[in-house]
Formats: C-alpha cells, sequence, structure tokens
C-alpha cells in the first residue's frame, strides 16, 4: 500500500483539482493506494488531513517528514500536476541510505537543485528534513536576502532540502529525468512520449491550457 499526498490550503486553487488530481492518480497507479489531500476545506469524496503544525506557503511540505504524517510508503503530487504515464516506476524502494527522491530542479531561477512538485519517501526516511528545521526560517512571502550559513537562499522546501543535502545531512536520488518534467520547459514542442508527470510551476495552470488536447484527456 502507498499513500499518495497532495495539498489544498488557502484559496490558490479550487477545491476541485483535487478530485481532478485522484482521478489521474487512479488511473495511472497500479498499486493499492490511498489519496489523502492536506487541507482546511471538506472534499467530498476525497480523504483529507487538516493541517496541524504546519508551515505557510511551499514551507509547508516540509512537516510532511514528520513522524505525524508519513505512512510506510508516500508518493507527494503537487496539485498542479497532470499524469499521462505509469507511476509505478516513481515508488520503487529507495537506495540504501536514500533519503528522499526527487526530480532535478530544472529551473533557471537559481532557487535550488532539489525540485519538490513530485517526491517519494518511506517511513521516517526523510524525518530529518523535518527535525532540523526551525520554524523562524519559513518566511512568507519568501524573502530574498535570507540565507542559511552556505549561502543557499531560504526561498521553500526545495531550497531547505538542497542546503541539507549540500551540506551532508541527507541524500537524495532522483526519478529519471524523462520521467518528471516541466510543462513550461520540456513540452514547448507537446508532450514527450517518455514523460509520466508534468509539473506546471508558475503559470500557467492546467485549467488554464485545456485548449491543448492531452491536457484536457490527463485531467477528464
Amino acid at each position: 500500500m502507498i499513500t499518495v499526498w497532495t495539498a489544498c490550503t488557502g484559496d490558490a486553487y479550487n477545491p476541485d483539482e483535487v478530485g481532478i488530481l485522484k482521478r489521474q492518480v487512479d488511473r495511472h497507479l497500479s498499486e493499492p493506494h490511498i489519496f489523502i489531500c492536506i487541507t482546511e476545506h471538506e472534499i467530498e469524496g476525497i480523504t483529507t488531513l487538516k493541517p496541524k503544525n504546519m508551515l505557510p506557503g511551499w514551507w509547508i511540505k516540509v512537516r510532511l517528514f514528520s513522524g505525524e504524517i508519513s505512512h510506510p510508503r508516500n508518493l507527494w503530487l503537487d496539485l498542479d500536476s497532470t499524469i499521462t504515464g505509469s507511476l509505478d516506476d516513481l515508488i520503487t524502494p529507495l537506495g540504501e541510505g536514500i533519503h528522499v527522491r526527487t526530480a532535478w530542479n530544472w529551473a533557471v531561477n537559481g532557487h535550488g537543485s532539489c525540485q519538490s512538485s513530485v517526491m517519494f519517501w518511506q517511513g521516517d526516511s526523510g524525518r530529518i528534513i523535518n527535525d532540523l528545521f526551525d520554524p523562524k526560517d519559513a518566511h512568507w512571502p519568501p524573502v530574498r536576502n535570507k540565507y542559511w550559513d552556505n549561502g543557499q537562499l531560504k526561498w521553500g522546501d526545495q531550497e531547505w532540502a538542497t542546503y541539507l543535502r549540500d551540506t551532508g545531512k541527507i541524500k537524495v536520488e532522483y526519478f529519471e529525468p524523462w520521467h518528471v518534467i516541466s510543462f513550461k520547459y520540456h513540452c514547448k514542442e507537446g508532450l514527450p512520449p517518455e514523460s509520466r508527470v508534468q509539473c506546471w510551476h508558475g503559470k500557467p495552470d492546467p485549467a488554464d491550457r485545456m485548449d491543448i488536447d492531452w491536457v484536457r484527456e490527463a485531467r477528464a
């Protein structure tokens, strides 16, 4: 059994998007699974978990790794994701001593190297990510001139994971780069055939591009 997580907090996204993502997961994950959304909303047909000791903005993902939340096997998907291929290859067991599996950060904005739109971890494997975090660092909106001691910008959860990786406190492994991709950077000429998950960081959101056949089909 694997637990698939997402979050819908505040008013950034319509709660209907949670059901759209769940349908995609159900189509593309063959293993028995449960789907949980961290949210203050009541969403029909969705198992929800109310935020507890959470952090603002993107920082809330640090709390995924606390002992209060993590299940034996966990897959996180940002709500603004589309799924067009099997998720099974994303949830293979972690390598020896690995704390978390993420995507390489494809962004050109210098925000870090661990991309947290999609993550996989096992039980307490990533607990150090939560336990070492000081909530005072959870600036929201992000503060561009705040840095950790290695010069890493305190922008959000993925920079925190990158800082821990670069200072030797955690080990990170990565999804195959053609499996988890960026809509913005990798789908300019259409949908790459080997991609499984497309991450819609920034704008547009998937709902804004229903004119694209594969996006409309993914969200059906």
